[in-house]
């Protein structure tokens, strides 16, 4: 297992940032799914922008295992109970195989997981 930690500014060039990270990631580990982590990834990193302020960070952390990649995007300052923005959700829902997002001590925290193989609907 790798794990990567990287803070990000609030701000909007951090998103290419982020996104450009998780295309690396995938295309040394899930080549097949690359566009899936920087869809996800941006969308998760233009919702954490929305509730990070001026003094906070973005964290993102990705974890690699043997057939998976996990995206965790923390932002701090958020009342717990946040929620995701509907059309991130909706593209969660479509492109990841598993997320969630929970309250945390700092924040706010969302993830989402990569499989290595995806069922394609016909």
């Amino acid at each position: 297992m790798a794990t990567w930690t990287q803070d990000y500014p609030p701000l909007p060039g951090s998103v290419d940032a982020a996104v450009l990270h998780a295309r690396t990631i995938a295309e040394q580990h899930q080549p097949s799914r690359v566009d899936d982590a920087a869809e996800i990834v941006r969308a998760l990193f233009r919702d954490a922008l929305t509730r990070t302020g001026p003094d906070g960070n973005i964290n993102l952390i990705t974890t690699v295992d043997i057939g998976l990649i996990r995206f965790e995007v923390h932002d701090p300052n958020t009342p717990t109970g946040a929620v995701l923005d509907p059309d991130v959700h909706r593209l969660a829902s479509a492109r990841a195989d598993w997320y969630g997002s929970t309250g945390t001590r700092a924040g706010h925290m969302v993830w989402a997981e990569l499989g290595a193989r995806r069922a394609v609907a016909s």
